[in-house]
């Protein structure tokens, strides 16, 4: 556990070092759609502090999801411990990699790209943030007392589930400023938003 914040903290000291303007520049891309395309165009030069912050989402989600297990004392897959984590990494990762090969496949059969290369890259960075905000929830999870523990899972589920209603709103709002077909964006909502969060959850608790 003290490995992952760890990282999560080299991360922040890699980037404030290294890209001084990343954090600030990711805040505020999350909030302002044309800070959000300057950074699409300027995303070669900074890879490795993305790659990073993905990385660190990963891992932190999976952590969340782990503690919150724990605490509700359920077992997937009657896994618990360390391979329980490990599972769970999978498959935090193994979701948006669908999801990644989803929007290629969706760019194919479309032969367009219609907005997917912008909702691809806004659906990693608001990842990052909720990262970023999951750290000082995810500590108060891990090494607080059980019984003071239940309004920072209930905060967690809060913050991930309205970053992630707000990215599905401005993906929207992002496809129809674009041109794109309502009946795309609603294809896109329920096959890249809705469906992998439903399989999770009932994998999850299957």
């Amino acid at each position: 556990m003290i490995l992952v914040f760890l990282f999560a903290l080299v991360t922040l000291a890699y980037t404030r070092r290294y890209h001084p303007l990343r954090i600030s520049r990711l805040w505020n891309s999350t909030w302002n759609v044309r800070i959000l395309r300057q950074a699409i165009r300027e995303e070669p030069n900074t890879p490795r502090a993305n790659l990073l912050f993905n990385l660190s989402f990963f891992l932190m989600t999976a952590l969340v999801i782990y503690l919150i297990v724990k605490y509700y004392h359920l077992t997937p897959l009657g896994l618990s411990g360390f391979a329980l984590y490990l599972l769970l990494i999978a498959g935090v990762v193994g979701a948006y990699l669908i999801k990644t090969l989803s929007i290629r496949f969706v760019q194919m059969i479309a032969d367009g790209d219609y907005g997917l290369t912008e909702y691809e890259y806004n659906v990693f960075l608001i990842n990052r943030v909720i990262g970023l905000l999951l750290f000082p929830v995810t500590l108060f999870l891990a090494y607080s007392p059980l019984i003071v523990i239940s309004p920072f899972v209930t905060f967690a589920l809060v913050v991930f589930i309205i970053m992630i209603i707000y990215r599905m709103f401005r993906g929207l709002f992002n496809a129809a400023g674009s041109g794109v077909p309502l009946f795309y964006i609603f294809f896109y909502i329920c096959t890249l938003e809705i469906l992998p969060l439903l399989v999770f959850t009932r994998a999850l608790l299957s």
